[in-house]
């Protein structure tokens, strides 16, 4: 009998069976791995753990929230619904201000921690790209380079103002300056 983290994983990997990450020649699940992993580094909490191994489920695959609520209880459907972006809105930009807004307003730190992981494993697996292709890795990327700057600042800034990790908020740090540039410590 699986146990909790081991069942969102195989949930995981058969949700996302056949994707790829756009940016890599690597399946869509790896992305989701090491979120949860980063997320295992900086709690116990295996609820936690679960939401951040399932957190593009929504957004991602045909499962929804009652799937989620049903498979692994309210609190883990609840995280992974927070992290979920409104796909009724069609233009990356807006998208992502409204999901700033939304990380904005929450309490839960367990939502930021996750919402850091994934935001520093995509800088680490976009840089990496950056690194092979210089600026033609925007093109993988809805956003414009200015765009992705604003979104993984605000995501920092709000985070560290929030009191997120800060083992995730040290290594999001350095990798979103070597992208990116200076920061605005005033905007912490």
């Amino acid at each position: 009998m699986y146990n909790a983290i081991e069942k969102a994983i195989h949930f995981m990997v058969l949700a996302f069976k056949g994707q790829r990450r756009k940016n890599e020649n690597i399946d869509k699940c790896f992305h989701s791995m090491s979120v949860g992993m980063m997320i295992r580094n900086v709690t116990e909490t295996e609820d936690v753990v679960v939401a951040a191994i399932l957190h593009d489920i929504i957004n991602d695959t045909e499962y929804g929230y009652e799937e989620i609520e049903e498979m692994f209880g309210t609190l883990v459907a609840d995280i992974v619904m927070d992290l979920s972006e409104d796909h009724s809105n069609t233009k990356w930009l807006d998208r992502k201000k409204e999901f700033v807004e939304r990380m904005r307003n929450t309490e839960d730190i367990n939502v930021i921690n996750i919402m850091v992981a994934d935001k520093l494993h995509n800088l680490l697996s976009d840089y990496d790209l950056y690194k092979k292709t210089g600026d033609k890795v925007w093109k993988y990327s809805k956003g414009t380079k200015e765009e992705n700057s604003w979104l993984y600042k605000e995501c920092y800034y709000l985070a560290s103002r929030k009191g997120a990790s800060e083992w995730l908020l040290s290594r999001y740090r350095d990798i979103l300056i070597e992208y990116f540039g200076d920061l605005d410590e005033e905007s912490i």
